[in-house]
């Protein structure tokens, strides 16, 4: 019960109660194997989920026929929760790049569910919305040098600091809507430029930003 008090659908809720709408919300966890999908682009679904441990990988297929990643997803992240209450396909194909522990929820019927789960729900959709309004941010952003900046500078807590990136090179430069090799030059000119360091993932900003 400990590992679903920690997570935001849950905020603020005793654990009788959780219990409780464990049940009103047909809660299952379930092990995913590294590569499954879990939702498939174009399909339509009645169930929702809580990434309980792993990552998970949203793509979408672009005007090409190749696969652009959209989103990744970490362990206490939801998937699916607008899906449900829509009768829209799923526009990601959502696939486990490690293994996985899901926390399965569905069909819905919130006639039955707590207040506050509801007002938790409504603030997971609210910062979903935000997240989605950032990547449009970043990617109308002409300059590739600008948008890698931006993208960086709000994954960064605290100045001069090290952080880390959720994406791999080919994950950025998706997410970026940047040509892969194109994003590794741009990168390595910002290192010699003096503007940031990094390593795989791990990212530091200097002071001189441009």
């Amino acid at each position: 019960m400990t590992e679903l008090t920690n997570l935001a659908l849950f905020a603020g809720m005793s654990p009788a109660a959780i219990e409780e709408q464990m049940t009103v919300l047909r809660g299952q966890k379930t092990s995913v194997p590294k590569g499954s999908v879990l939702i498939r682009e174009g399909e339509r679904t009645e169930r929702c989920g809580i990434l309980l441990s792993g990552h998970l990988q949203g793509q979408q297929i672009d005007e090409d026929g190749g696969l652009s990643v959209i989103t990744t997803l970490s362990a206490g992240m939801m998937f699916g929760e607008i899906l449900i209450f829509s009768d829209r396909p799923a526009p990601v194909t959502l696939t486990a790049v490690t293994d996985c522990r899901v926390l399965w929820l569905g069909p819905v019927d919130l006639s039955r569910a707590d207040s506050r789960l509801i007002q938790n729900l409504l603030n997971i959709i609210g910062k979903e919305y935000w997240a989605l309004h950032q990547k449009i941010r970043y990617c109308s952003i002409v300059s590739l040098r600008k948008r890698i900046l931006a993208y960086l500078s709000d994954r960064e807590k605290s100045p001069n600091e090290p952080f880390s990136v959720p994406f791999d090179r080919n994950g950025m430069a998706s997410y970026l809507n940047a040509d892969r090799s194109a994003l590794s030059r741009e990168l390595s000119r910002m290192k010699r430029d003096g503007i940031l360091d990094y390593h795989k993932n791990r990212f530091r900003l200097t002071e001189k930003k441009l």
